[in-house]
């Protein structure tokens, strides 16, 4: 399917069903046939860059979509750009959010080259769409963590940075492609608006990236942080309250035996007398963790609003 263009700067747009016009498309283009072979062969990320003194040209494939929790389920399309006009094979145009505005842009475009950047811009807005949505879950899952942690949000928290690491190794193949533009084409298309625009569009939508990456990074360092805590506070909590009961269970053991000659079932006050030691050790014992500051704040209640 041909989108409305002007004469200087065509786009020639193929689905992965068009063999045949592809072929005859190749066969008048330089390279065209090594270019239809890496079509037929690769459907991952490549980059060929053509500087000669009679033609110039950018080629290759580039995955624009991939589902993070699948590895297998990602789209790719294919390019071939030079000054004159540029084609894609596979890219499926309708799910750009705004293609009536990019076909306008196109048609007052300048060469084909000007008019890939306008293609690569809007597909690179899906990531700035996809990055703001991204901003709400990470402020979501923020507030969800002050009020409460466990292995659920853990499991959020790592989905939402696999999140984050696909749309990285997205855009890194983006920004690859616009400097190799760049290098290709120097000052034909650096001057223009449309290359500066696609430019700084990709290199904002790496830029956010990177911060909610750090970002992701700090939450999963304070996650760890909080249940390394909450686990040693435990162990402790335990440990003090076995050391405490250690008087209960102890003289509990020793006077539950059935031995035939234990004098202290003879005592008179021997039960009031064995409560009263009980109790006295177990107080002892508590005063002296305490006094010793090895209780800390474990024996005390949580605060509502505490992460710890």
């Amino acid at each position: 399917m041909n989108y409305p263009h002007n004469k200087n700067g065509a786009w020639l747009e193929f689905g992965f069903g068009d063999e045949k016009e592809i072929e005859k498309i190749a066969k008048n283009i330089p390279e065209g046939e090594d270019w239809l072979k890496e079509i037929n062969e690769s459907n991952e990320n490549n980059l060929k860059i053509a500087i000669t003194p009679d033609y110039l040209h950018v080629r290759g494939s580039l995955i624009y979509h991939q589902n993070s929790q699948k590895e297998d389920e990602y789209k790719v399309f294919h390019f071939y750009t030079c000054k004159d006009f540029f084609i894609t094979v596979g890219l499926e145009v309708g799910e750009l959010k705004q293609k009536n505005q990019m076909l306008h842009r196109m048609q007052l475009s300048r060469n084909g080259v000007e008019n890939f950047c306008i293609l690569l811009s809007e597909i690179t807005n899906r990531f700035l769409i996809r990055i703001d949505d991204f901003e709400v879950k990470l402020k979501n899952i923020v507030g969800k963590l002050q009020k409460n942690n466990n292995k659920n949000k853990l499991n959020q928290i790592f989905r939402y940075r696999q999140e984050l690491i696909t749309s990285k190794s997205l855009l890194i193949p983006m920004e690859e492609l616009i400097n190799a533009i760049e290098e290709t084409f120097l000052n034909q298309v650096t001057k223009t608006s449309e290359f500066n625009r696609a430019r700084l569009r990709i290199k904002r939508a790496m830029t956010l990236v990177k911060h909610y990456q750090e970002e992701m990074e700090t939450l999963l360092h304070l996650e760890e942080a909080i249940f390394s805590y909450r686990g040693n506070e435990i162990m402790k909590a335990l440990t003090v309250i076995t050391t405490i009961f250690t008087p209960v269970m102890a003289l509990g053991a020793l006077w539950g035996m059935n031995f035939k000659h234990m004098p202290e079932l003879e005592w008179k006050f021997g039960y009031l007398g064995s409560l009263i030691l009980i109790f006295v050790s177990t107080i002892a014992i508590y005063f002296y963790l305490r006094f010793r500051g090895w209780t800390g704040g474990i024996l005390k209640g949580r605060k509502k609003k505490s992460l710890f």
